[in-house]
């Protein structure tokens, strides 16, 4: 069968619609009691996968020449670069005054920048390590120590990073040198996923994350920068939205419910765009409510532009929460989809009434959508694919004069056509 390619730009709901009113998608989700799961969420799919987030201690940054390494603040692992001396100093650590010691953290707003990164001074200085121009390596400059939740202090080195290889080189040990483990990480693997995580406490690998591209949003436990008392800011341990690398957001407060205009503001691809300022706990009551009148928009990978709302936040005690969302817009439908249908529309030009047709006997819904020129979605209803066999007439819409874009849409196929109405 021909193929069919089409590029229109419109306004889509997900969820049923009474005459171009849209019903969001909603979605009840739980990061388990005490928050101990992460959510990595797709905003076309919804949940990819919920993970236990005490499964790893360390990660590191899949692409070949990044030299971004994360520590688990999420389940409370510390970092703190060794300030006495350089990896000479690996078989006599001195740990006096470690209380003083300042902690380092992953950046809040770039994912790439991890803790192991938090004293970079800028190339070829990446905070751990060296980078060598001739063989593109990095080599290990710095030691590390680590205090993991039920193990305690240990100490690390990041010994190198064989780039065009990519391969990571890193030994560990109690502080006294006992249980010292050499590890050589090949990330090959891994590439199609973000990040490859290890566990320190059970030396292995954790093959954790699902592909880069599944998935928009996580909703996790971070450290943020909050207000402090003073005026300024503070690190803090929070429980919020991270958006994937590359995916774009913004927000908009306080709006009424119809509030679409996303093109109104730049969006922005920081790591806590959407953040975990959208909830609040009542100090009276210490339950929790989430913000009124307030909307994010999200780009994703497709470019397609959903709109999310929080619902509900139950806190701790269970994890749960709820989530709105619509799929405002498709920038750029150009797919190939199993099955391309060829649409007949009849009569056409029309006066109201009108007939849409499929010649292929097709399984399961569809579902109709009407569109104007602008984009704005005008009507949306669902029906079976033997209706459309048949020929669907959707009645007198009472659609002003104009040009209209119908498209068809089922589990694995898909359809467009162009109608005018006089």
């Amino acid at each position: 069968m021909k193929k069919l390619f089409y590029s229109i730009i419109f306004i889509l709901a997900t969820g049923p619609v009474i005459f171009g009113q849209p019903i969001p998608t909603r979605d009840s989700l739980s990061m388990g009691s005490g928050y101990l799961n992460d959510i990595f969420y797709s905003m076309e799919n919804g949940e990819v996968s919920a993970v236990p987030r005490n499964t790893w201690d360390i990660a590191f940054y899949t692409a070949r020449f990044s030299a971004g390494i994360l520590v688990n603040e999420g389940f409370g692992d510390i970092l703190y670069t060794y300030p006495k001396g350089d990896t000479s100093d690996w078989a006599n650590i001195d740990t006096a005054g470690l209380s003083t010691w300042a902690p380092m953290y992953n950046s809040n707003k770039v994912w790439e920048d991890g803790a192991f990164n938090a004293h970079a001074l800028g190339h070829p200085d990446y905070g751990w390590g060296i980078y060598n121009p001739v063989n593109h390596n990095l080599y290990g400059d710095s030691l590390f120590i680590i205090h993991i939740p039920d193990v305690g202090y240990q100490k690390l080195w990041i010994e190198e990073k064989r780039s065009v290889e990519n391969i990571y080189v890193f030994r560990f040990a109690d502080l006294n040198g006992a249980n010292e483990h050499a590890v050589e990480l090949d990330v090959n693997p891994y590439t199609m996923k973000r990040f490859i995580y290890y566990s320190l406490s059970k030396n292995e690998a954790v093959d954790r994350e699902p592909s880069s591209d599944s998935w928009d949003l996580m909703f996790t436990k971070y450290m943020d920068s909050v207000p402090d008392n003073e005026g300024g800011f503070q690190p803090y341990l929070v429980t919020g939205t991270t958006n994937n690398v590359g995916i774009k957001a913004n927000n908009f407060y306080p709006v009424n419910k119809d509030f679409y205009n996303w093109a109104s503001k730049p969006m922005d691809s920081a790591k806590n765009t959407i953040g975990y300022n959208w909830k609040q706990i009542d100090m009276e009551t210490y339950t929790w409510t989430v913000t009124d009148s307030n909307y994010y928009f999200i780009r994703n990978y497709k470019n397609d532009i959903y709109r999310l709302k929080f619902i509900e936040w139950d806190g701790s005690q269970t994890g749960n929460f709820v989530l709105d969302k619509w799929l405002v817009s498709l920038s750029s439908v150009n797919e190939q989809h199993t099955l391309s249908l060829p649409m007949e529309v009849y009569p056409n030009p029309s006066s109201g009434h009108f007939t849409i047709r499929s010649s292929e006997d097709l399984q399961g819904d569809v579902i109709l959508s009407i569109m104007d020129q602008s984009g704005r979605q005008v009507w949306q209803k669902q029906y079976s694919g033997n209706e459309l066999r048949n020929g669907i007439n959707p009645g007198n819409l009472n659609l002003a004069g104009g040009i209209y874009f119908l498209r068809i849409k089922g589990d694995n196929y898909a359809g467009t056509a162009k109608l005018l109405i006089r």
